[in-house]
């Protein structure tokens, strides 16, 4: 039964776009003949970028590139030790 006041549980959080507001953008971007990772290559080039502009650009365009790496478990085994009081 819903509660008044109660918190939101699960659903899509507020103000994420739809289906149809995605494909809407993809379809203006296409219409426009505009590919995001080419004009963020741009900005990253240009010689008036500042450094900051640059790596933030780069960093972008590597999340497109590159796969993230999985994260790696080493298992280490060694063998028994003994250790004697006296």
């Amino acid at each position: 039964m819903f509660e008044k006041g109660h918190n939101k549980l699960g659903g899509r959080k507020k103000g994420s776009k739809n289906k149809k507001t995605l494909m809407a953008a993809d379809a203006i971007l296409i219409e426009l003949k505009i590919n995001p990772i080419e004009k963020l290559v741009e900005i990253a080039e240009y010689s008036e970028s500042s450094i900051e502009q640059k790596i933030r650009c780069w960093q972008e365009v590597v999340k497109y590139s590159y796969p993230k790496p999985k994260p790696q478990v080493n298992v280490v085994e060694y063998d028994p030790i003994e250790i004697r009081f006296v």
